[in-house]
């Protein structure tokens, strides 16, 4: 694959034919290539039968080149990976191998996935564990100071998104997980509207867990995911009841090195999903993270400004620079959820424009509601300008 600029990257989502795409942190369109060796795949399996050597080799030498390339995005070594699985699910593997104990703590944040506050709720009900919510709408300073405060002895693992999907604001990742390591608290890292946004040095986070989506920034295939856990919890990770020698393995036959990759990739997957995974990383690697994360600035830099300049409109998404990403999220005073509901609607049906009307908070605040808006590289000045409009007209029509 040549290097590939924006120009490019647009002309392989026909969506953008259709509409003003501002969606990409709930799930991106999938790449016209990432489909194409999707498609491929799955017909070379049913032309040549998945069980016939030549073809498990064929797909497996593909599967090693997807890794390899997801890795490079990451920067990480290909066996910390564990591919194939959504965000949520893999969220799940982290939690389900805590030895979770009744009285124990689990950290997280106000702002964090509903997928984390569902699982915080099966954690306090089914194992009796206390979840503490450190409330994130204050500076990073004053957010590590409570955050601080909520580890107790008792605290057995610490969430946090990278980018939070409420209101697309950075969090102090680093600096997170250096009070969390000070007390021994492993810290595992929700990193799902982060990567594909900007450039990620995983290990540079410092975190010993981190989970990630295909579908959203990535524009990878729907129901893809990852999950990469730091080589010093290698050995005492598992989320599944499983030997390291299997039941049919010879007597005499090695034990074989543990990977994240033996650990998690259980039984029959989808091994189309995880060559188009790999396909979406490498497409993102031909871009460029850092010319993405310019072109989305200078875009979300001009959202931004022109709704603080429009009555009625407030700006959530933090403005400092390098507090925010792609996401910028707006309140509209006096507008209920029916009212956010309906303009958003209107922007789809009249002005084909398509964004967010979503809670700002886990656990629920019914009075805190706004429209999300996703801002990716794909998307052009022109979109941005005509979103700003049909806002606005919105607002005077009271759509």
């Amino acid at each position: 694959m040549g290097r590939m600029n924006l120009d490019d990257l647009r002309s392989q989502l026909p969506v953008t034919n259709e509409v003003a795409y501002f969606q990409t942190g709930t799930y991106g369109p999938t790449l016209a290539s990432v489909l194409h060796v999707v498609a491929e795949c799955m017909q070379y399996e049913a032309s040549h039968g998945p069980a016939r050597p030549s073809t498990r080799q064929i797909l497996v030498d593909k599967e090693e080149a997807a890794r390899g390339s997801l890795a490079e995005l990451l920067n990480v070594q290909p066996d910390e990976l564990g591919l194939g699985m959504n965000t949520t699910r893999s969220l799940q593997k982290v939690l389900r191998n805590v030895d979770w104990k009744e009285g124990d703590e689990f950290l997280t944040t106000s702002i964090e996935h509903v997928s984390t506050a569902d699982a915080s709720r099966a954690l306090e009900k089914d194992r009796g564990v206390k979840v503490r919510v450190v409330e994130a709408d204050e500076t990073d300073g004053a957010f590590l100071e409570a955050l601080e405060s909520g580890m107790t002895e008792k605290t057995k693992m610490l969430l946090i998104s990278h980018v939070a999907s409420p209101n697309g604001r950075i969090m102090p990742v680093r600096e997170a997980t250096a009070l969390a390591h000070d007390k021994n608290i492993p810290v595992l890292v929700d990193a799902a509207q982060s990567i594909g946004q900007f450039p990620v040095d995983v290990p540079s986070l410092g975190c010993d867990y981190l989970i990630g989506s295909g579908p959203k920034w990535l524009l990878g295939p729907m129901g893809s995911g990852y999950v990469w856990v730091a080589p010093d919890h290698t050995e005492g990770f598992r989320p599944y009841f499983t030997p390291d020698i299997g039941a049919w393995s010879k007597p005499d036959a090695p034990l074989e090195t543990a990977t994240i990759r033996s650990r998690t990739e259980l039984g029959t997957y989808n091994h189309a999903l995880v060559i188009g995974l790999g396909e979406a990383a490498r497409t993102m690697i031909s871009v460029g993270q850092d010319v993405i994360r310019d072109h989305v600035s200078t875009l979300s830099k001009i959202l931004r400004e022109e709704m603080l300049n429009t009555s009625r409109v407030n700006v959530l998404t933090p403005l400092d620079p390098g507090k925010s990403a792609g996401v910028t999220t707006l309140s509209f005073d006096g507008y209920t959820e029916d009212d956010l509901h309906r303009l958003v609607k209107w922007l789809d049906t009249d002005r084909k424009i398509l964004v967010k009307a979503q809670w700002l908070t886990a656990p629920l605040r019914l009075d805190h509601v706004g429209m999300r808006i996703s801002v990716a590289g794909f998307n052009t000045e022109d979109e941005i300008r005509h979103l700003v409009s049909s806002i606005q007209d919105g607002l005077k029509i009271g759509a």
